[in-house]
Parts: C-alpha cells; structure tokens; sequence
C-alpha cells in the first residue's frame, strides 16, 4: 500500500539527521511561525534543524516567539570535509593538530607502523544537511541567493515542498500542497494530528496559532472555514498563548511603524474609483520613523481594511539610494506575469523590483489590469 502524503513526510524526515527548513524572501508571519513550529518539532524527533530565509530580518512583532533569533539569513558553510582513516581493529591512533602558516597539520600516530598516506581518503561531496523542507514557497527561485548560490544542493538533496498556494510549481520529492487550508501553520497542524498528536506542546501551539491569526487577519479572511475555526480551538486547549498573540500582533507594533503607516496614509492617492491606491515614502521617511521597509506590508493590508474596495496597490519606496516598487493585489492576478520584465521576487499577489522607470509606468500598467 502506498504511503499518503503525511506518512511520506514522516518517513522522510525520520531518514533525516540534519534537516534545513527554508522559506522565501517575500515572506509572511504564517511561514516564520509555521517554520518555527516544525523546527521545534524536528527538534522533539531528535533532529537538528536549521531555519533559512534569503537576507531575513525578524519583524519586532514576532520577537516574542520562542528561537525566533535563530532564522538564518544566509545559507553559509554548506559542505563539510571528510578525512578517513583506515585502522586496524583495536588501534586507536593518536590525533592531534597545530596550526602553522595559515595551514592545518593533522598530525595521526598511528599504532600500526606501517600506516601511510595509502590509509588516507578524502571525501568532500557530503552536505551538512541531508533534507530541504520548503514551507509557503512556491519556487525555488523565491529563495533568492539561498537557492542561487547552492543549485547543486537543491538538485542533490531530497525536497519537502509544504504550501497551501495554488500557484506552488510541485517542485518537490514530497509535495504538500493543500489550498483548501487558511495557513501552513493549519497544514503543520494537520501532519502533526495524523503522526503524533502527542507531539503538540505549548510552543508548537502557539507557533500555529500565531500564523493562523497573522494569516487570517485574526479569522476575518474568506479563508476561514469551520476545519480552521476547529483548529484553532485545539491549539488553545494545547495550551497556546492567544493573548500574548494578540498583544505582539496588534497592539504593539512599534512607534516607527506607526509613524511610517502616517506618512504613507498622509501621501496616498487613489484612481478615480478608488480601486488603485498608491503612495511614495522616501529614505528620509525611513530615517525619521525608524522603520524599516518590512513594514511597508502592514501598512498595505491596513489601507486595504480601511478601503475595501482597493483592488490594487503600488508603494514607491527608496532605500539605499535603489527605488523600488511595492505591489499588492486583491484580485486574481499573477503579478509575477504581469511585471515579468522587471524581474520581482515574491509571490502571485505580492512583489518586489527595483524601479528604474518612472511611477507613471507602473501605474499605467495597473490600470490596464483593471
């Protein structure tokens, strides 16, 4: 009999040792609080996991989050050397070493005298991670220089693909794809109530409750479902902190974000039917709120609840001296097709470019999407 999807990431993961978690650049609350739980759960199966993001900055409101500081954002050091030995059974040959001239000397005094450099093998094809689990990632080149950089490991290394976005490629050894879920958090959940539910604790609860909540806009998305709403209550009898959730979500964001939030209201402007908005911030806006540009999501999505009938949204932004351009829609538009000439990152509905054209281009381009 064939195993189901779960069964298949349960296997996997119990042939793992070292496995890496990796989520992509234009990333969310759901996939770092879906990436932390499974991290924790790998952790709970003996297993040493390592979280990846491509030039991650943890967004203040998710440093409550238990190991939140340990994402990486980088994917350095990623092979390791092996040097064998061939020995006898029962030496066991003396090793030490000294460092001399910007050169290792291993010194071995073997108890066999006739060990010579025949007894020695170099191995240098072994990787410090023998699975890759993508979660909310719906190609590889979403992971930027994570993946650029390392083409040979993601083609050599088995790949878990978890997402619940149609417009994930099935890139995967393993696929999870389930679009009918509200999160990842939800489909982490799921593989954790189908393998062993006695594996959910309190930081794992409140890991996917906090994704849960951040990616439904605390239950108000169209997403919900009775199964999410279901969910949700078990988590809290697992013993997640909704509380403390809602406290770092929503009522502490940080002054610099609010201010920031401020000047892109003060300078929005919207079409005539109020169904493109747009609004410029600039480095100083940057420097006077003491935001960063992560931030600028927050403030789409609160335009976008304080105007709904916003369709689509553009945030010229600088930084560095680059001009980009931020867009978000609320329609069911690929983004990435529409603007593929401008090479974005991020995902269906929402990417990132560097803007080397004027406002006025972009802007003529969303009309004609309308």
């Amino acid at each position: 009999m064939s195993l189901n999807q779960h069964q298949q990431l349960y296997e996997a993961i119990q042939s793992s040792n070292t496995p890496l978690i990796a989520f992509k650049q234009e990333h969310n609350g759901d996939v770092i609080a879906a990436s932390l739980a499974l991290a924790e759960l790998l952790r709970k199966m003996d297993k040493k996991a390592t979280i990846v993001s491509p030039d991650f900055e943890l967004p203040h409101s998710y440093q409550f989050l238990a190991q939140s500081n340990t994402i990486q954002s980088r994917l350095d050091n990623l092979k390791k050397l092996i040097i064998s030995l061939d020995i006898i059974d029962g030496q066991h040959p003396e090793i030490d070493y000294k460092i001399e001239k910007n050169k290792m000397h291993i010194h071995v005094n073997p108890t066999n005298s006739n060990f010579s450099k025949q007894n020695i093998s170099i191995t240098d094809n072994h990787y410090n991670h023998d699975l890759i689990i993508t979660v909310n990632t719906p190609d590889l080149e979403s992971l930027s220089h994570v993946y650029e950089k390392n083409t040979d490991f993601f083609y050599n290394v088995p790949i878990v693909n978890i997402d619940h976005s149609p417009d994930n490629e099935h890139y995967g050894h393993i696929n999870i794809i389930n679009i009918a879920s509200s999160s990842v958090s939800e489909i982490i959940y799921d593989f954790i109530e189908q393998t062993d539910a006695n594996l959910l604790d309190e930081t794992i609860a409140t890991y996917l409750l906090t994704g849960m909540i951040e990616k439904t806009k605390s239950f108000k998305t169209p997403a919900i479902t009775p199964k999410s709403l279901s969910i949700a209550s078990q988590l809290m009898a697992a013993g997640a902190q909704r509380e403390s959730i809602v406290k770092n979500l929503y009522q502490m964001q940080t002054v610099g974000a609010l201010r920031l939030w401020g000047r892109v209201l003060l300078s929005l402007k919207t079409d005539d039917l109020q169904k493109i908005a747009w609004a410029e911030v600039n480095e100083q806006d940057f420097r006077e709120t003491n935001a960063l540009p992560q931030d600028l999501v927050g403030a789409i999505d609160e335009l976008i609840a304080s105007v709904p009938t916003i369709e689509l949204t553009a945030i010229f932004y600088k930084k560095n001296e680059q001009a980009y351009c931020l867009l978000k829609s609320e329609k069911n538009l690929d983004l990435r097709v529409h603007f593929a000439a401008l090479e974005p990152t991020g995902n269906r509905t929402l990417i990132k470019f560097p803007l080397n054209t004027g406002n006025e281009v972009v802007l003529e381009k969303l009309k004609q999407l309308l």
